[in-house]
């Protein structure tokens, strides 16, 4: 039996769907940002406070996304883009 933790479906995420989000990247909320890492193979666990801290096998280091900012800040958006091409390719 796998652990939940580590069986996901990989789900590859257009480029169109990443350019709509880099587009409107001043309102999107935490919520739709952990929707698409976890798409894109990503494990969650939680921070310390009020942030989540995401995983990918195929990734070097972590990303760490403030969950109490609606919206979040443009520059967690522009991480999670670049994290997510950068394991889609």
């Amino acid at each position: 039996m796998y652990s939940h933790e580590w069986f996901h479906v990989r789900y590859h995420l257009t480029m169109d769907e990443l350019d709509r989000l880099a587009q409107r990247r001043r309102s999107v909320r935490p919520a739709e940002l952990h929707r698409i890492l976890t798409r894109a193979g990503f494990v969650a666990r939680e921070g310390r406070g009020s942030h989540r801290v995401y995983k990918h096998p195929n990734m070097i280091g972590i990303l760490t996304i403030p969950q109490n900012r609606n919206p979040v800040r443009a520059v967690y958006v522009d991480e999670v883009i670049k994290a997510v091409r950068e394991v889609q390719q």
